[in-house]
């Protein structure tokens, strides 16, 4: 096999015996051989995410899974304060305008550059009807780091709030601790830290937040992630 250096955010190049995996015979995912690998790799990420919270696994790339967070928990009649510092900040903003959360706030942030925990303070302050703030936890276009852990220190100044983080590029790299921070929803994709190819992306929800997926009026059906949950608590997907 020919040697190739991925020089980007994702994919990466995978281990050789991610590769050797690969080669394996496929398994029926209706065995019991394929039942306990799914059981093995739920509990596993839950060590990953930080969490005791059920982590999902998604058949998409790590879009499915920010989109899967906007339709289940979100409603029309939400604002949200986006954090706009680059391509997938702009990603954030498109979905929920695409599904038609009531308003999306964008706050901007000169690409390249980090937003301050201070800066969410300030503008939530002077919009008290904020139901929800999301940003990326490392903005994949720029490399820009967010100090996920800081802003949901301030959050907790603001107990109806919901924090959702793109951690899609930052997950495995990066420091984060969904239960201890106090971070309601985070996205994760298959290729970039986990090191696997592309196709999977996994999410993982507060009690907080599945709470207000029971108020959610968006249509959905692939990404329900109320029956997809169902499913994969009977190890099935």
């Amino acid at each position: 096999m020919n040697h190739l250096n991925l020089l980007t955010p994702g994919p990466v190049p995978m281990p050789p015996e991610v590769y050797q995996a690969l080669q394996r015979p496929m398994t029926h995912h209706r065995t019991p051989e394929f039942m306990a690998v799914i059981n093995h790799c739920r509990q596993q990420l839950k060590k990953v995410f930080n969490t005791q919270e059920p982590v999902i696994v998604l058949t998409s790339t790590g879009s499915g899974a920010m989109e899967s967070a906007v339709v289940n928990i979100l409603s029309t009649h939400d604002e949200v304060l986006v954090v706009v510092s680059g391509k997938f900040g702009e990603r954030w903003c498109d979905m929920c305008n695409v599904y038609g959360v009531k308003k999306v706030h964008e706050l901007q942030v000169p690409w390249g550059k980090s937003v301050s925990a201070q800066e969410i303070d300030n503008y939530l302050q002077k919009h008290p009807q904020i139901t929800a703030v999301l940003t990326q936890h490392c903005e994949t276009s720029t490399g820009a780091l967010h100090p996920v852990k800081e802003i949901a220190q301030i959050l907790k100044k603001y107990p109806k709030i919901l924090f959702f983080v793109d951690a899609i590029t930052a997950i495995g790299a990066e420091e984060l601790k969904m239960d201890e921070w106090g971070v309601d929803v985070i996205c994760a994709g298959s290729q970039k830290a986990f090191m696997m190819p592309t196709g999977l992306s996994f999410i993982a929800l507060s009690a907080k937040a599945w709470q207000a997926s029971k108020n959610s009026d968006f249509p959905k059906y692939y990404f329900d992630l109320k029956a997809e949950l169902k499913a994969q608590e009977k190890n099935q997907t």
